[in-house]
C-alpha cells in the first residue's frame, strides 16, 4: 500500500501552521518564536511569510539608501560680504608670495650656474697634470 502524503496546512488553521517542523537549522528559539508571532499576526503561512520577509531583507541590502541631500541654506547678505573679504585677503596674500617667490627663484639660478662654473674649473684642474718646480727643470 502506497504511503499517503501530508495534507497541506490552510490558513484558517493556526495550530496546524505551529505543529509544521522546523527545517532550517541554526536558528535560534527567539528568533523561531518571533517567525511564528509574525506568522500569526499576518495571517500568512510560515513559507509565505518567510518568503516575504527574506525577498525584503535582500531589496534591502541590495539597493542601499542614498542619504538625503542637505537643503540649500542661501548665505545672508553679511555673510557673503564677510566671505568676499576672506577670498579677497587670501588672493592678497598669494600675490605677496608669488612676489617674494620670483627673486628667490632668480637667485638660486644664479648660484646653481656659479656652482657648476666652479665645478667644471676643478674638473679641468684635475684631469690636467700639475706642474711642479722639478717638471720645469
Amino acid at each position: 500500500m502506497a504511503q499517503d502524503k501530508p495534507q497541506h496546512k490552510t490558513k484558517d488553521k493556526p495550530q496546524d501552521k505551529r505543529s509544521v517542523p522546523w527545517s532550517i537549522k541554526g536558528v535560534s528559539s527567539e528568533a523561531r518564536e518571533a517567525a511564528r508571532a509574525a506568522v500569526d499576526a499576518s495571517g500568512r503561512t510560515m513559507g509565505e511569510w518567510l518568503s516575504e520577509a527574506i525577498r525584503a531583507a535582500a531589496e534591502k541590502q541590495a539597493a542601499p539608501a542614498l542619504p538625503e541631500a542637505p537643503a540649500r541654506i542661501e548665505p545672508s547678505p553679511v555673510e557673503l560680504a564677510e566671505w568676499q573679504a576672506l577670498v579677497e585677503r587670501i588672493e592678497a596674500a598669494e600675490r605677496r608670495n608669488a612676489l617674494m617667490v620670483a627673486p628667490l627663484h632668480e637667485i638660486l639660478t644664479t648660484i646653481a650656474r656659479r656652482l657648476e662654473s666652479l665645478e667644471s674649473r676643478i674638473d679641468k684642474r684635475t684631469e690636467s697634470p700639475v706642474e711642479t718646480p722639478e717638471d720645469q727643470r
